[in-house]
């Protein structure tokens, strides 16, 4: 739950009602990005001399392979495949992107004890969890994380190919003391619920599967509609059940374009607080309630002071899916 600026993109009012399925539920996700990451190199041996991709070919941590050789790889398969068609070339062409930029860059294929090294880690997937924010019973779509799955390596917004949810239980919520808490689950990714179709600053979107027949659908408040005060947050601490916690919020941003910071507040419930000492990473998308209607997801954490947070409004969260998906 990083603190992120917001992008301007309008929102528009529905003139009817929408109601939607409150989430809450723990999820595991797993994003392939288009293209290979390098998350690390590492020298190479060759005699009496070392190589080393990021000194001699400048192809660097967070560099996203596209194609090697105009072959273009999204996998580690596909990677190992293409080196073997060149070994006896001794090197490769590599298309990269670096920070929304194309470049080509010669790599070395070092050939030791029958295998080939290159002195490039990557990585083909990533995997992380978060909260379901809503379903859609009508379209079968969802929105979950109110933010945008960010990769450290490349340090920017992952691109993706493809993705799928699934379900995963709460294994237990760590106090990391002064520092913000985190959710510990399982990411087996045996029971999938649903694609990723769109990974953005104000969530990930996509299809489901299956939305759980228990659940009652709900209003969903237009933006204008929520007040400052008492409301709840679903969401889960243990195993999979979802369970109801309660916040205050205390600021609202008036806003003519999506902020993921549109509804500030704390949380009030000691069970929360004294699990994780309030908000935890894990929780965002976790979705807002108020006078029995829909009306937000939370999204951020403040840094220096883990009981407040942030959230967006669920009118724009929904409204973003629906225009993108």
């Amino acid at each position: 739950m990083n603190l992120l600026t917001g992008l301007g993109i309008g929102i528009s009012l529905f003139a009817s009602n929408v109601f939607l399925v409150p989430g809450g539920e723990n999820i595991a996700f797993e994003v392939r990005p288009d293209g290979l990451i390098v998350t690390s190199t590492y020298d190479v041996k060759i005699g009496n001399d070392i190589y080393n991709p990021s000194k001699h070919s400048d192809i660097n941590k967070g560099d996203i392979i596209k194609a090697i050789e105009n072959y273009k790889v999204d996998s580690l398969t596909s990677f190992i495949n293409v080196f073997n068609k060149y070994i006896d070339k001794g090197k490769v062409d590599l298309t990269i992107k670096r920070k929304n930029r194309y470049y080509h860059k010669s790599l070395r294929l070092i050939k030791v004890d029958d295998k080939i090294k290159t002195g490039l880690y990557v990585k083909e997937r990533i995997l992380g969890i978060g909260t379901v924010s809503f379903y859609d019973p009508e379209k079968h779509i969802y929105g979950a994380l109110g933010h945008e799955i960010y990769d450290t390596d490349s340090d920017s917004i992952v691109d993706i190919k493809s993705g799928s949810i699934y379900e995963s239980n709460v294994i237990g919520i760590k106090n990391n003391g002064d520092d913000v808490g985190e959710k510990i689950s399982d990411t087996e990714l045996e029971n999938k619920l649903g694609d990723i179709k769109i990974n953005s600053e104000f969530g990930i979107f996509g299809s489901i599967d299956e939305i759980p027949s228990t659940y009652v659908p709900i209003e969903m408040a237009k933006s204008k509609d929520v007040k400052i005060g008492n409301a709840k947050i679903y969401t889960v601490t243990k195993g999979n059940k979802v369970e109801e916690y309660s916040i205050k919020i205390t600021n609202l941003k008036k806003q003519d374009t999506i902020d993921e910071k549109g509804i500030s507040f704390k949380i009030t419930d000691e069970r929360l607080l004294s699990l994780g000492g309030g908000i935890y990473y894990g929780m965002s998308g976790s979705p807002i309630i108020q006078n029995n209607k829909l009306v937000g997801a939370v999204t951020h954490v403040l840094s220096n002071d883990k009981t407040a947070g942030y959230g967006i409004y669920m009118e724009a969260m929904y409204n973003y899916a629906l225009n993108n998906l």
